[in-house]
């Protein structure tokens, strides 16, 4: 008896071998599987920014009711006070960028990925990891 069990083992081992060698053969050949999550880049980057005027229109009504205008009244925020806002020049990290609202955000979506900063009564669309001023207009 002890021998027959014997066999019994070594032929239910080699029938679970054939199995997992039979699933590896349906992924096809040269298919690996990934185990580790895929490469995260180091310098995200968020996608361009290209407003027409009616979608800034819509910009500056959804922030007129926001009191959200830099006063340079924090003794931290007194570096920026020199601050010449300008496409392309990068906002001092003393000022505390802004989330766009919930509701435009949604209509605009690609504006998730953007901040904001009412300066000088201009606003100011920034790239949140850069610090760049992507695009700026009148705020009224």
């Amino acid at each position: 008896m002890p021998r027959s069990r014997h066999v019994l083992h070594h032929a239910l081992l080699a029938g679970a071998v054939l199995a997992a060698t039979a699933a590896i053969a349906q992924r096809g050949p040269g298919s690996v599987e990934q185990s580790i999550p895929p490469a995260v880049s180091q310098k995200p980057q968020v996608p361009p920014l290209h407003l027409s005027e009616s979608q800034r229109a819509k910009i500056r009504q959804a922030l007129s009711r926001e009191n959200t205008e830099v006063t340079f009244s924090l003794k931290t925020q007194q570096p920026a006070k020199n601050l010449e806002p300008k496409v392309g020049a990068t906002v001092p990290r003393a000022l505390k960028l802004h989330a766009l609202p919930e509701p435009l955000a949604a209509e605009m979506p690609v504006l998730k990925h953007y901040g904001y900063l009412k300066l000088r009564h201009q606003v100011l669309i920034i790239d949140p990891m850069s610090r760049r001023i992507v695009e700026m207009f009148a705020e009224t």
